[in-house]
């Protein structure tokens, strides 16, 4: 009997170490709920608000977050009696699946939503929250509250083809009263192509070239002002009337 009771000890001491291995630190459930999304911003665009943020890429305990299945947006008109902490009072305005985002779009791991449902004079704010795999939802995070007013007057825009090839722009604009200039956004499409960004100007820079066409190739060309309000929110204003051209060979 002594000898059984030796040989059971001796494997319960065993049992215990093979658990004592360096596994890692204790990580409790808690801890692996997705970080919130980072780096949120509200913008206007025209007479829309633009929504950017980056999505999460770990959890609360610093790991690679893997299995995030979307980010739920909710909006809120806020009222000057609003309950700053109350979260039933946003309506649900998007799931974004980060892989699948439309109608958002996903450049690298930054989302840029445009919300076209708002209306002038009206004050907005957001809420983020995310979701991963068996339903976990993070901890929400807020916008900050977002006035929609009258959009920045649109610049005007002249476009021609210089000698060698390339496209020349130059833009005149206007500043709308209690706004400073940021500078003017070029876009650009190839022949019916939808206009997408291509550059950014500085406020003192309202001449650019354009060397990255070809020849032989028709492109569209429009640009808008960007502002800065006085309460700190960074404008677009609505985009110049588009100027259509053909880069064609040299001008005799």
């Amino acid at each position: 009997m002594p000898a059984r009771r030796n040989r059971l000890l001796l494997v319960s001491v065993l049992v215990l170490m093979s658990g004592c291995g360096k596994k890692g630190p204790l990580l409790y459930p808690d801890m692996l709920v997705a970080q919130p999304p980072q780096q949120l911003k509200v913008e206007q665009s025209g007479s829309r608000l633009r929504l950017t943020f980056d999505l999460p890429e770990k959890d609360l305990s610093g790991r690679k977050l893997e299995d995030l299945e979307a980010v739920l947006v909710g909006r809120r008109v806020y009222q000057e009696l609003d309950c700053i902490s109350c979260q039933d009072q946003y309506q649900n305005l998007q799931k974004i699946d980060p892989v699948l985002p439309a109608p958002a779009q996903r450049h690298g791991n930054r989302i840029v939503l445009i919300d076209a449902d708002v209306r002038a004079g009206e004050r907005y704010q957001y809420r983020l929250q995310t979701v991963q795999k068996g339903g976990i939802t993070g901890n929400a995070t807020v916008t900050a509250v977002t006035a929609l007013l009258s959009p920045p007057a649109a610049p005007g825009l002249k476009a021609s083809v210089a000698f060698g090839g390339f496209v020349v722009l130059d833009i005149t604009g206007m500043l709308s009263q209690g706004t400073s200039l940021v500078g003017y956004t070029v876009y650009r499409a190839e022949g019916d192509g939808v206009l997408v960004p291509i550059t950014s100007l500085a406020s003192d820079v309202t001449h650019y070239e354009d060397q990255s066409v070809q020849r032989n190739h028709t492109y569209r060309y429009a640009v808008s002002t960007v502002v800065k309000r006085s309460d700190g929110v960074v404008a677009e204003s609505e985009l110049s009337a588009p100027v259509t051209l053909t880069v064609a060979d040299d001008p005799g």
